[in-house]
């Protein structure tokens, strides 16, 4: 029977092994070979640093006082508390999980302590990134003396100037990447602000940061005594907000945000905050990993932000009362199914412009149109620049004579950086090397357009977009033991990455079957050496869906374990996959 052919989308590299050092992790940590193998992929080269992955402690955070600023945001806090007439304390957050989780946190703290605090969270159309004209109306309207900024304020030099001039003091809680100049404020509580000599680990996200000043606050305010109570177990539960946050905002899960992500996961399932119980309960997670989070929980926190709806996300999470908490956690759900089909539509319209510019050979994808929904631009550009690997920049106009955009882009190329070099055609920018935002006078873009193509040209070409494979493995070798003790190496994501395997071979028992309503993932049977294995395509099936039975192909997956609706057993989630003869070699 003459077979489809189907190629890989990406350039599959196995990793090389390491039989000695493998060997030596193997049997000191009482670990399976390939275990073992999966440490020595991430860079790990000694016993010891595989017990601090297996076992990641809280006393790997730095202490809260090594914080630049730490001591000025404390005091100015605590007089605040102290001053009846200081008036109410306003939090200044964000619309991305990230900024969501730090501000609750934050919120929660100030009220169990006492505090009149308000939270004002800027629209991602209206207002944009950090501090706007509605955010100093806001602060203006309430009498706000004291704002605190969470995971955002760092590059806001304008408007905290503005403030300063009023007399308000500004506490910046963040962890973006400071500017050429740094804004007036009462204190830049940021870790990348630390001297190089002091070695500060830098990658927390913003609701992290807020989780060392919360608790080196704490201890201020009992002079660094024991803490009650009632305030260690705020600390305890608090974790799920950053862990959650850590995850959203792709932090590297090394050093000292394992353990904020392993304890926060710990905590979460029966978590004491009503908002978070309701979602888990909602997404039926009892054991959440990072994946949950990074999949289901964060998009329908996300979701609120992107369309246009941040104080959903914010009003559950600060919720106290559970039965009000479960109708949040409902609307929040359809929200979601709502910003997927939002998304869906606006890929497709997009998609277009962009095969167009690939086909051209340009080394930068920028499109967009005036009626795009700007909340899902960023999850676009993502998907493109997945399947080019080249950097991606999409737009749509806000208002009139306003356009904003979202970037993503591949390693080795810094957003920020390109920006840099076609400044003259942007009204703003900003971010992270491999997401940004930006926006500019939607009547320059052709002008705009022409500038980012002569800069990208300069740039590297960009390699095939890449799988690093951890080991290539028959179907008998990944049982429900092998799956298990790889999740002691959980939290898997940015920075530690999940286990990727490569099964060749492999025979097609039956035509893929659809799933979901919508009928865009597809289950596969897969059979070699007498063991069939489900195999589950999310959102491939208008690629694989066409794949007849006997079809012969080479699978690479991460290896999970499925107990829904019967006994446990092991599943593949596909990565990517090729047809192949049956007499090729791999």
């Amino acid at each position: 029977m003459p077979q489809t052919v189907l190629a890989s989308l990406y350039r599959w590299k196995i990793q090389p092994e390491a039989p000695a050092l493998r060997d030596r992790l193997a049997s000191e940590l009482r670990l399976q070979s390939v275990t073992a193998q999966l440490l020595v992929n991430r860079g790990l080269e000694s016993p010891g640093e595989g017990a601090e992955i297996l076992k990641p402690t809280l006393q790997s955070l730095p202490d809260p006082t090594r914080l630049p600023g730490f001591q000025a945001a404390v005091d100015a806090i605590q007089q605040h508390l102290q001053d009846e007439k200081s008036g109410p304390i306003l939090i200044h957050g964000d619309y991305d999980v990230d900024g969501i989780c730090g501000s609750t946190l934050l919120m929660h703290l100030l009220t169990m302590l006492g505090a009149d605090v308000h939270v004002f969270l800027p629209d991602r159309v209206r207002d944009g990134y950090s501090f706007g004209q509605n955010s100093l109306n806001h602060i203006a309207k309430i009498g706000a003396k004291l704002v605190i900024a969470v995971d955002n304020g760092t590059t806001a030099v304008a408007p905290l100037t503005e403030l300063a001039e009023l007399g308000v003091q500004v506490i910046v809680v963040d962890h973006h990447l400071p500017g050429k100049e740094l804004p007036p404020c009462t204190a830049l509580v940021n870790p990348w602000m630390a001297p190089k000599e002091d070695e500060l680990f830098p990658y927390f996200c913003g609701a992290g940061v807020a989780y060392l000043l919360a608790w080196g606050l704490l201890r201020h305010l009992n002079g660094d005594g024991q803490l009650p109570e009632h305030q260690r177990r705020f600390l305890l539960q608090s974790l799920a907000f950053a862990a959650i946050a850590t995850i959203a905002d792709s932090m590297p899960l090394k050093g000292p945000n394992r353990a904020i992500v392993r304890r926060g996961l710990e905590v979460l399932p029966t978590s004491t905050f009503a908002g978070l119980s309701a979602l888990c309960k909602l997404l039926k997670l009892q054991s959440p990993t990072a994946s949950d989070i990074g999949f289901r929980i964060a998009p329908h926190l996300n979701a609120a932000g992107r369309m246009g709806r941040t104080e959903l996300a914010f009003e559950l999470l600060s919720c106290t009362e559970p039965a009000r908490a479960a109708q949040l956690a409902e609307q929040l759900q359809g929200l979601n199914r709502e910003r997927q089909d939002v998304q869906h539509r606006q890929q497709a319209a997009l998609a277009p412009q962009v095969e167009a510019q690939r086909q051209r050979g340009e080394h930068v994808l920028f499109a967009g149109e005036s009626e795009a929904a700007f909340g899902v631009l960023g999850i676009v550009a993502a998907r493109f620049h997945e399947d080019s690997g080249l950097p991606t920049l999409l737009w749509a106009e806000c208002e009139p004579g306003v356009a904003r955009g979202s970037g993503r882009g591949p390693e080795g190329v810094h957003l920020v950086k390109l920006m840099d070099q076609v400044s003259p055609y942007l009204h703003g920018y900003g971010g992270h090397a491999q997401a940004a935002g930006f926006h500019f006078d939607p009547a320059n873009v052709d002008a705009l357009a022409e500038a980012l193509s002569s800069a990208a040209a300069k740039l590297p070409a960009p390699p095939q977009p890449e799988l690093c494979i951890d080991a290539e493995v028959q179907p008998q070798e990944l049982n429900l033991a092998t799956v298990d003790e790889f999740n002691l190496l959980e939290p898997f994501g940015s920075g530690f990455k999940s286990p990727l395997f490569l099964c060749t071979q492999t025979t097609l028992c039956a035509q893929p079957s659809p799933l979901g309503a919508d009928g865009r993932h597809v289950a596969l049977r897969l059979e070699k050496n007498g063991y069939v294995i489900r195999a589950l395509g999310w959102s491939m099936a208008e690629r694989l869906s066409h794949l007849a039975a006997e079809t012969t192909v080479d699978v690479v997956f991460e290896a999970n374990i499925n107990s829904f609706r019967g006994p446990r057993r092991v599943e593949w989630t596909i990565r990517d996959i090729r047809s192949v003869a049956k007499n090729d070699t791999p």
